[in-house]
């Protein structure tokens, strides 16, 4: 069964930007996919705090090599539906958690996959706001000038256009955290079989100009305006955020403390 959603098969070259791609941010942390909505669940994959981050006015973008293999992935900015910040807490060693930005999507048969940034240069919470500000701006932007082809409704449109301006994720060590719904959201389709089952997992992005017809665009957006039309019906979003921290915690715990304080890459990079 096929689970990962934003990891392109291993050795996989994403290739260079589209033409007049913006890039917004460029940065190093450690990148992880989890299943938001399956409690206790281990990351279904983990790149260290060494990959290579690139946000864009189109998505995000990722790619580790790890000795001549890499590993790599996006998410285009159809998909997200919520992001949040949340904070590490004011522990050190065993005990300590880091501040993590979540990209929570809606996925096929009813599935949330979050792609999870934290670590290497978001280990300040000043430093994560600041990405997740960039992020919350590019997703909007992108949504309210392709609200026709991506079929957003132009009252969520104008809710859209308000992020682009705020509010500003403002948040501190220990802090509780702050989420963000993003409207028109395109449900994350599933990810296309490979030649086997038991190799990497296959990314299910698509590149930007390589989209369905408009008959498929079309049910797409009737897809995403249904699962906003669901949102109040989910489990609250700020406890499965904190299930998912305390998740990652947890991992930290099993890990010896060596006075050295909390690295991320040593329980992000687990065998997948």
């Amino acid at each position: 069964m096929f689970h990962q959603h934003f990891l392109s098969p291993a050795g996989t070259d994403l290739g260079p930007l589209d033409g007049g791609e913006r890039v917004l941010w460029r940065g190093h942390c450690a990148v992880a996919e989890y299943a938001f909505d399956e409690a206790s669940s281990l990351p279904r994959w983990t790149l260290p705090e060494e990959t290579e981050v690139t946000v864009t006015d189109r998505r995000v973008r990722y790619s580790y090599d790890d000795g001549g293999t890499q590993s790599s992935g996006e998410l285009f900015w159809l998909w997200p539906q919520h992001l949040r910040v949340q904070p590490g807490n004011r522990e050190t060693g065993r005990n300590a958690t880091v501040t993590q930005i979540q990209l929570v999507c809606n996925g096929p048969d009813g599935t949330f996959p979050a792609l999870v940034f934290a670590g290497g240069e978001l280990a300040k919470v000043s430093a994560a706001d600041h990405l997740a500000n960039t992020l919350r701006q590019a997703i909007a932007r992108f949504r309210v000038e392709n609200a026709d082809l991506i079929g957003v409704p132009a009252i969520q449109a104008r809710m859209l256009s308000r992020l682009v301006i705020g509010p500003e994720f403002s948040n501190y060590q220990g802090g509780e955290g702050q989420t963000v719904s993003l409207l028109g959201a395109v449900p994350v389709p599933a990810p296309e079989p490979s030649y086997d089952e038991s190799a990497a997992p296959v990314s299910s992005s698509r590149a930007y100009g390589d989209r369905p017809g408009m008959e498929a665009d079309a049910i797409r957006a009737e897809q995403a305006m249904q699962a906003e039309q669901a949102l109040h019906e989910e489990p609250d979003l700020a406890s499965r955020a904190a299930s998912l921290a305390s998740r990652i915690a947890s991992l930290v715990s099993q890990e010896p403390d060596n006075g050295r304080g909390t690295n991320l890459s040593r329980f992000l990079d687990q065998e997948r």
